[in-house]
């Protein structure tokens, strides 16, 4: 589906290894606007309206990377809707899907797509477990995973065969349910720390949406900050953040907000870590 000269629609901001995947394999993006509803689905209908060239469009709809909104029942009908129409592969990257800390867990997109819809659905193991386990699964229809079998069989024809064999036991005798349960409960007390805490310290310099679930919070700063400022500002204190411009397609004009994740760090490292963001502020 992604080959030279096609075209592939992702979120703007969005996962820029996403952009470099395909880049590799001689497609090219274009980034279609996101905002508190997810990909913006009457922009990328325009675009399939006016590009022959566009065979797909990436999307992060449970908590969209970078800014962690997800998308509603009516946008996925919708976005549903304009794929068929156009003939377009929705490629669904359900990366964080375990963490859903409020309301009710959420479809993805391909449980609710009918079979004239191709729908590569793919999910990993590293955000559940640990980010050195580099495993993840796909569920697509059976032409497209054979040429997936077959383009991954020409880069590891093997893979790490004793891994997947346990990471199999883990998951049938319900180890890794269990420990999702507990992570969930653990990031779930990050999250609200770290909302507390920014709250707390930066309420007159940025916002945020509290997410519904996911590794992250999406703030966005006032009008009059630089994020990238900031950002070199806080490496030198020895704090590594993410700012806006990392996650856009156009360095002219980026987002002016960081990607803050939470899961990594315990309750002392949260603290110290906004600690350190607020006294890495710039000066307006």
């Amino acid at each position: 589906m992604a080959y030279p000269g096609a075209l592939i629609a992702v979120e703007r901001p969005g996962y820029p290894l996403a952009w470099s995947a395909f880049r590799a394999a001689g497609a090219d993006v274009i980034g279609v606007p996101v905002d508190g509803g997810g990909i913006d689905v009457d922009a990328l209908e325009k675009i399939a309206r006016t590009n022959g060239r566009l065979r797909g469009v990436y999307v992060t709809p449970h908590h969209q990377y970078p800014t962690t909104v997800t998308m509603g029942v009516a946008r996925r009908l919708r976005l549903l809707d304009v794929a068929r129409r156009f003939g377009l592969v929705i490629i669904e990257d359900d990366y964080d899907n375990e963490y859903r800390f409020d309301g009710r867990p959420i479809l993805p997109l391909a449980a609710r797509a009918q079979s004239d819809l191709a729908i590569i659905y793919i999910g990993s193991l590293s955000k559940l477990l640990a980010p050195g386990i580099r495993l993840g699964y796909a569920v697509a229809p059976p032409q497209i995973l054979i040429q997936m079998a077959d383009r991954r069989e020409a880069l590891e024809r093997q893979g790490d065969l004793p891994l997947e064999h346990a990471l199999a036991d883990l998951i049938e005798d319900g180890t890794i349910k269990r420990h999702a349960r507990k992570a969930r409960r653990v990031y779930h007390a990050r999250r609200d720390l770290m909302a507390r805490l920014l709250g707390e310290r930066l309420s007159e310099d940025a916002q945020f949406t509290l997410p519904a679930g996911g590794l992250a919070i999406w703030l966005r700063l006032n009008d009059g900050l630089s994020a990238e400022t900031w950002a070199v500002s806080a490496a030198k204190l020895g704090l590594s953040v993410m700012p806006g411009i990392h996650f856009d397609l156009e360095t002219m004009k980026p987002a002016e907000a960081f990607r803050l994740g939470f899961a990594g760090l315990d309750e002392h490292e949260l603290t110290r870590a906004i600690d350190i963001f607020e006294r890495a502020k710039p000066s307006s």
